[in-house]
């Protein structure tokens, strides 16, 4: 089966209009997951959605977080259907519009490479949609923004490289990591390595899932036959400081847990938040 997992915060019109758009592209089932949202969207999504045999609707009590929000998801769904290599799991963010054309693309290229982790194609208008994995020494020096602000400045935007798709010729690319905005993985796979990294609220996910596929030895594919629209997030309503707060801990703990850092870069790494806070005047706050 093609199994669809959309995880909803707050954000249940595009949510919606995912489901059914999925359905509408071949996916057989979908398994929705309310996040703890704090505004009407489970009730909206029931009556909704909950007379369609295709789709299950589940809510969780509180906001778990991307990584543990959709492992209460993919636990569901190997309780509901089982675990079977002939399973292929599509993650998908709300915001995401895939076609029956990249549902096809996906899944038969999924069957013909067994080494295959996750799989996406190419995002329109994101030219960041695949990027090389995350260094110790990029990880460190993005970590303060003074470094960040004077690196934007000379053009260089992320504290990640991203694979350079135009005028690619290959049908398929081998990549480090895939956007968490959309992408299938088989569930036999997904299961092996663990699901998502737990240890994460917010950010990071994808790049913790790929350390974990590569030390299984599976390999990360971006196609390029065909594109997917991203109309942007529609369920992230954190302040900036909170946000920060968050790539912050997922940064360090990425440091700590797959780059391997010492305990003297670590506090260096806490040390440059604390002076940072301390110019940028807020030391208290969260």
């Amino acid at each position: 089966m093609k199994i669809g997992l959309i995880l909803n915060y707050r954000n249940y019109r595009q949510t919606i209009a995912c489901c059914r758009n999925l359905i509408k592209a071949g996916l057989d089932r979908i398994v929705v997951v309310d996040n703890g949202s704090p505004n009407e969207s489970l009730a909206k999504l029931k009556s909704s959605l909950g007379n369609d045999a295709k789709v299950s609707i589940l809510g969780t009590k509180a906001n778990l977080g991307y990584a543990r929000g959709n492992n209460f998801g993919l636990q569901a769904i190997e309780k509901k259907f089982g675990l079977a290599d002939d399973h292929l799991l599509y993650i998908v963010n709300p915001d995401s519009v895939p076609d029956a054309t990249v549902i096809k693309q996906i899944s038969a290229f999924c069957w013909s490479h067994p080494d295959a982790g996750t799989m996406t194609v190419i995002q329109e208008g994101n030219p960041k949609m695949a990027w090389h994995n995350l260094t110790k020494t990029r990880a460190m020096l993005y970590n303060s923004r003074i470094f960040s602000k004077l690196a934007y400045r000379l053009g260089h935007h992320e504290e990640v490289v991203p694979y350079h798709v135009a005028g690619q010729r290959a049908a398929s690319i081998k990549v480090d990591v895939n956007s968490g905005a959309f992408f299938a993985i088989r569930q036999t796979v997904m299961a092996k390595v663990g699901y998502f990294d737990t240890a994460t609220f917010l950010y990071y996910e994808e790049q913790a899932l790929s350390f974990k596929l590569q030390a299984q030895g599976f390999q990360n594919y971006l196609l390029t036959t065909s594109t997917y629209r991203h109309e942007g997030q529609g369920s992230t309503h954190l302040a900036t400081r909170a946000m920060l707060g968050y790539y912050q801990q997922s940064r360090r703990y990425l440091l700590k847990q797959y780059l391997h850092a010492g305990p003297l870069a670590l506090r260096f790494y806490d040390w440059t938040i604390k002076l940072e806070d301390i110019l940028a005047g807020d030391r208290s706050k969260t």
